[in-house]
């Protein structure tokens, strides 16, 4: 009797001190699949955590930031751009873990890249022959759909806002593939996990015309609302996600990402993306 009685109290004290976390992403993709694929990291953190982890997908990536900024939010999901400029406004904003895929080659990677495509049928090779062209990027505030782009034609040496007839901003990866098969643009800037994805639907359709440099996959970071303690123990229960785990799954079922968990690097892992802040062309055009 006693014995039970004090799993009893264990119990009730740990349903008292449970927490109900709010976490948010951002809209890389269609939002019901983003919900869909992120839904089961949510019931394994709250079950493991034993406190409530409710998913929002913003609007943006401005919505995103504003929330973080502002602490509506707990935890988050953000892209390399974000984090970087985020952590320069917001020191106290607390690094958890990046992202882990496994790799064409086989290899679990905390990088990925960025690719600019275009349909076979349309004889486009290079970047150099597709001048006067209709271009889309996805948003600005997207690391492969934006920044890294960028690089790739500051050092080809063009200017995409003079060098194509029209360039669009598509918002999410899966609309730039939608807008080429349809032939409503003729190349487009998308992240290699969206190249894969396509391929897969629509059969080798692509060329590659250029491809970026390694990006640093998105990270998992934690606001100013969560304690250090807090941030840890969640920080933990994400490395440990095991890797047949439903999460993992779920991101290759709804997203074609080939999810293989989460790592814990150091946060000076994403400084390599200043650079892409620097490139002069960026500059002058963000």
């Amino acid at each position: 009797m006693l014995v039970k009685l004090f799993f009893l109290s264990l119990f009730l004290l740990n349903t008292v001190h449970a927490k109900e976390y709010i976490f948010a992403i951002y809209p890389s993709n269609n939002p019901t699949k983003i919900i869909q694929a992120v839904t089961p990291l949510m019931e394994y953190l709250s079950e493991q955590s034993g406190d409530t982890f409710k998913l929002i997908v913003t609007k943006d990536y401005d919505e995103l930031t504003q929330r973080i900024e502002e602490k509506s939010v707990d935890f988050a999901w953000v892209n390399s751009k974000n984090f970087v400029l985020l952590k320069e406004k917001k020191p106290s904003l607390r690094y958890l873990v990046t992202y882990l895929e496994n790799s064409k080659s086989g290899q679990i990677t905390p990088y990925y890249r960025s690719f600019i495509i275009a349909l076979k049928e349309t004889n486009i090779t290079t970047l150099e022959n597709a001048k006067g062209k209709h271009f889309a990027f996805t948003d600005k505030e997207s690391t492969s759909g934006y920044a890294y782009p960028m690089m790739i034609f500051e050092d080809h040496h063009l200017n995409p806002y003079t060098f194509f007839q029209k360039v669009f901003f598509l918002k999410k990866h899966d609309k730039v593939i939608e807008a080429l098969i349809n032939h409503s643009i003729d190349i487009g800037a998308i992240s290699d996990g969206t190249y894969y994805s396509a391929r897969e639907k629509y059969g080798d359709k692509f060329n590659i015309l250029a491809s970026s440099a390694p990006i640093p996959l998105d990270a998992i970071v934690a606001s100013e609302n969560v304690s250090i303690e807090e941030s840890q123990r969640i920080s933990k229960l994400l490395e440990n996600i095991p890797k047949d785990a439903p999460s993992n799954k779920a991101f290759e079922e709804h997203l074609g990402w080939l999810s293989a968990g989460f790592v814990k690097k150091d946060e000076h892992f994403y400084d390599t993306f200043k650079k892409t802040l620097k490139v002069p062309i960026y500059e002058t055009l963000r």
